[in-house]
């Protein structure tokens, strides 16, 4: 009996050791086959690092946390409309739902489900951005044409002989160095992930399943359902048209987004909400976000403590945070000096510039006539 148990505890080990076949598929071909590959069913269990130094902000600790550390998640995917995360520690869980155009998100601390309603092409990250096939299909989807794509060596990934593709941005304002994406060759379905930076050796994320199965999941599995008593809230994101405009409900006649801000056009996305606006393309491209006014002073104020650059823009006060990936500037402007703030996987010259060009704009809309 122990000898049994010994070599069926041994077989994985011997299955990872044996080698891998090659795929002769070429780079053009696996990158349309991984953006191709959303419908592909699945259920897995993947493992996601992030180290990034982003400090803790006010109302912000769940995306701190989750871009810097390890997160462990259980998935079922039925289709795009149709799948289920769980992220689990030791501590707690948070569940995500995507439930036709509405999605739920479980959170077991506060034990409340939240409703978000609509489609969400830009947004806070979650820990579902983290799974494999998530990540590969909106870096691959974000990428510009003009990104070089290249082959490297299959691997075995959660059983799966996947293919692997490299692809290096063409746009130096961008941080990220390459994109390592390994994928089903057959499928198409993206298997692990590594982002590198300019010029390291080493990736700032890595994201892998260690379990997984291609077979589709019951609807029931994907389905939430919340146990009688437990409350069901609906978010809405702060309204950015109405900030630009001194408008906090974001009624009214609005002037539209700046058409540039510091050389980046303004990205009109289909479907995109009120709640932030992107200028640019490819991996260079930049979110601005206001924030709310109280949540807004207080990340101002904890950036500061937290050892960020105190700088000035165009007579205006910002903070910017620096990471080996994200950047990170808040400057207060406008109507009531709302907070807004900018991010990307850019330069902090590129947030700079757009900064500076926000407040310039701002200067002009909100100055009083004498």
């Amino acid at each position: 009996m122990v000898i049994g148990t010994g070599l069926l505890s041994a077989i994985p080990a011997v299955v990872a050791a044996l080698p891998v076949q090659g795929s002769a598929i070429s780079a053009p071909f696996l990158r349309a086959r991984v953006l191709a590959s959303a419908s592909v069913p699945y259920e897995g269990y993947a493992e996601s690092t992030v180290n990034l130094g982003l400090p803790v902000l006010p109302d912000l600790q769940d995306v701190s946390t989750l871009l810097d550390g390890t997160t462990d998640q259980y998935v079922w995917y039925r289709s795009p409309a149709y799948w289920r995360a769980d992220a689990v520690t030791g501590t707690s869980e948070s569940d995500a739902y995507q439930d036709g155009q509405v999605t739920f998100l479980w959170n077991y601390g506060s034990h409340l489900f939240s409703q978000v309603t609509g489609n969400q092409p830009v947004r806070l990250p979650r820990a579902a951005d983290l799974l494999p096939p998530a990540l590969a299909h909106r870096l691959l989807g974000t990428a510009a044409a003009a990104d070089h794509v290249s082959r490297l060596p299959s691997r075995r990934v959660a059983g799966v002989d996947a293919a692997g593709l490299r692809l290096v941005p063409a746009d130096q304002r961008t941080t990220i160095g390459a994109i390592d994406i390994w994928a089903d060759p057959r499928t198409g379905l993206p298997v692990e992930v590594q982002i590198f930076t300019r010029g390291a050796t080493q990736p700032v994320l890595t994201t892998s399943f260690l379990e997984l199965s291609l077979q589709r999941p019951g609807l029931a599995t994907v389905t939430p359902h919340p146990a009688p008593g437990v409350g069901v809230s609906t978010a809405r994101l702060p309204d950015v048209d109405g900030a630009l405009n001194g408008d906090g409900d974001g009624d009214g006649d609005h002037t539209p987004f700046p058409a540039q801000l510091g050389g980046l056009s303004h990205a009109a996305l289909p479907g995109s909400p009120p709640g932030v606006a992107v200028y640019g393309a490819g991996l260079s491209r930049v979110v601005l976000l206001p924030l709310p006014r109280g949540v807004g002073s207080s990340a101002f104020n904890a950036a500061i403590q937290a050892g960020a650059d105190v700088l000035s823009l165009a007579g205006q006060t910002g903070v910017l945070i620096r990471t080996p990936l994200l950047t990170v500037l808040m400057v207060q402007a406008g109507f009531r000096h709302t907070t807004f703030l900018f991010t990307g996987a850019v330069t902090p010259a590129v947030l700079e510039n757009a900064a500076t060009s926000l407040v310039t704009d701002l200067s002009h809309r909100f100055r009083k006539p004498r």
